[in-house]
């Protein structure tokens, strides 16, 4: 969008344009608000556009971090740090995250924790082409990479080599 069309947005023709936005799916006010600047808004009337967007339900932090937790869990497979981590850089607070984190059952972050380290571990072997791991020289670092791996999905260590030590 060029500056000329940005200067000419009507407050009613900004906040449509949010309103659409945020009607796309659940958004932070973090990213409510730099969308509001990069349509040519000042602070001032970001604000308040942001508290008319509350007031009118379109935009919500508390369904925000669910959503945000419940997806990025289901589909990409990270684990609670990661999505701390992530929803942190949004500005979400400690009590809000906490509620976001819940949304995810114990039963299901086991589930997911151990299929992805059982498919690591399956493809950790097919790559070395030795399915007998007795020697510690080969284990020790194929377990590591497991370990490595499942803390990049931002799984607790501790939770990963209990599972590790309940798997193999």
């Amino acid at each position: 969008m060029d500056k000329i069309t940005k200067k000419t947005l009507s407050d009613e023709a900004l906040l449509l344009r949010v309103r659409k936005y945020c009607a796309l799916r659940e958004r932070s006010i973090k990213e409510v608000r730099k969308k509001i600047i990069e349509l040519g808004a000042m602070e001032d009337k970001a604000l308040l556009i942001i508290e008319k967007l509350k007031e009118e339900g379109f935009l919500n932090e508390k369904r925000y971090v669910a959503a945000f937790a419940r997806g990025k869990f289901r589909n990409k497979k990270w684990g609670k740090k990661k999505i701390e981590i992530e929803l942190k850089k949004q500005g979400i607070t400690k009590e809000l995250l906490e509620k976001g984190l819940n949304e995810i059952t114990n039963t299901d972050y086991l589930q997911v924790l151990d299929g992805l380290l059982l498919k690591k571990w399956k493809l950790l072997k097919a790559k070395s082409g030795n399915t007998d791991y007795s020697d510690k020289d080969l284990f020790i670092p194929a377990m590591q990479k497991l370990i490595n791996y499942a803390v990049q999905k931002g799984f607790e260590y501790d939770l990963i080599v209990d599972r590790v030590k309940k798997i193999l």
